[in-house]
């Protein structure tokens, strides 16, 4: 049986509510004065009349947030209008008595909604750590985000988290299908998304549906949404627009309902301006934008990080602490791999270091060369950032010339090239691709 916690002055209203939540089995505890700061009570859900206490309302719902902010607070009024200057971060909804009167079951029942999200918020996000303005802002957007249907765009960096904020944001439910789009290869998307019939083309020997329909009723992640080609950005839209799938070779649309989320690590208005992602998918995706700051820009969360990730990966039995030194070395570099590389240092630390305080030389980033005059850890973090950049770089110019040079010595041939370096052919066609390579002037 749900509790309530009712503030009211005895009256018609507070009757009524009474009577209409017992009448459904919920237990409704009637305060009809107001509670001192230390008796406050921590409860699921609270009804306050804001007309019966006018003067320490205010200050009541204040203290309801400081000291029980995940309370939901249901706040009416004879005349809100009246009420106006009550900042909307103290209560979860406020609605005229007459609203109350017609809509009290239906704004219970949203801010039990709520509460679940919260309660599964909280229990997945729990390894979601740092206290910067950044990541606390995160989670009150992520938080708000569950709760609705409209799409969402995460963007930033590689190793920043998307899949985790992803996962956040469609925690609520049951069915969660993950999309690499530049793992699949350009003549297959429209077949992987969307499905295809017997026969539809050469090879299509068995009926198969798309991951959208495979997703219906739940939410499809889309990774990497910039490095979708354009004639499945075309397609894209039309779901958007339309909330259907037609499969390749089939005549008849099929309607579906699929939470939508996509990231990227590309800056997807310079992607339009050179003609590679389109405007009007963009726009349709950015309904609910998230933007992640990378770590060099946070770095007061590393300490919090470190700490995580030592938890989650010392052994049992094993207890290891993090040094001032240590931190201070993790603190002064700027983490080109953001989170995901500040992970594989403290794991990496871990499995060479004997249980303790680990010290500044247990800490082995490859980023910084080690000195035996110098610590490491002071090394410029932005000079390591440029050599990082220069040298992701060069390697991908290496990588485009010696296939280039190898389609040359197979006489053009991209098939004859992958059986020789032991890939499947559209795996090359997609690497080609992603580097840039147009294969009609090889």
């Amino acid at each position: 049986m749900a509790t309530f916690n009712l503030f009211a002055k005895d009256n018609a209203t507070s009757s009524f509510i009474q009577d209409v939540l017992s009448s459904v089995d919920y237990q409704v505890d009637i305060f009809r004065d107001i509670p001192s700061a230390d008796a406050i009570p921590q409860v699921p859900l609270v009804i306050w009349d804001l007309d019966s206490f006018p003067k320490q309302s205010l200050q009541m719902l204040r203290l309801f947030r400081e000291k029980s902010p995940d309370t939901l607070i249901l706040a009416y009024a004879e005349s809100p209008e009246q009420l106006s200057g009550i900042s909307n971060k103290l209560y979860d909804s406020f609605l005229s008595v007459e609203s109350l009167k017609l809509h009290l079951m239906s704004q219970i029942a949203k801010l039990k909604e709520i509460r679940t999200a919260r309660q599964i918020f909280n229990e997945r996000m729990s390894h979601l750590v740092g206290k910067s303005p950044a990541m606390q802002q995160l989670r009150k957007t992520v938080q708000r985000a569950i709760v609705h249907t409209g799409p969402v765009l995460i963007q930033g960096e590689t190793g920043v988290g998307k899949e985790l904020i992803a996962r956040a944001v469609g925690c609520m439910y049951e069915k969660f299908i993950t999309v690499n789009c530049s793992a699949i290869p350009e003549n297959l998307f429209e077949s992987e998304l969307f499905g295809h019939t017997r026969g539809a083309f050469t090879g299509a020997q068995n009926e198969r549906i798309g991951l959208f329909e495979a997703a219906d009723g739940g939410a499809i992640f889309l990774d990497e949404i910039g490095d979708m080609p354009l004639h499945a950005q075309v397609k894209l839209l039309r779901v958007l627009q339309n909330k259907e799938i037609r499969p390749i070779g089939s005549n008849k649309t099929k309607h579906i309902d699929v939470r939508i989320i996509a990231a990227t690590n590309r800056d997807l208005l310079q992607e339009i301006a050179e003609k590679r992602f389109r405007e009007d998918l963009y726009y349709r995706l950015n309904v609910i934008p998230m933007q992640l700051s990378p770590l060099r820009d946070r770095k007061e969360d590393i300490e919090d990080l470190a700490n995580y990730f030592i938890h989650t990966y010392q052994g049992t039995g094993e207890h290891y602490t993090l040094s001032k030194d240590a931190l201070r070395k993790l603190q002064e570099y700027d983490w080109p791999g953001n989170i995901r590389e500040l992970e594989n240092v403290i794991q990496r630390a871990l499995c060479f270091t004997s249980a303790g305080i680990l010290q500044p030389e247990d800490i082995q980033i490859s980023g910084i060369a080690p000195s035996p005059n110098t610590s490491a850890a002071h090394a410029a973090p932005s000079a390591i950032h440029d050599d990082y950049e220069s040298f992701r770089h060069k390697q991908l110019e290496q990588e485009r010339d010696f296939l280039v040079e190898k389609i040359r010595k197979c006489n053009g041939s991209v098939r004859h090239a992958a059986e020789e370096l032991g890939m499947l052919r559209t795996a090359l066609y997609n690497r080609l691709n992603h580097l840039g390579v147009n294969i009609k002037e090889i």
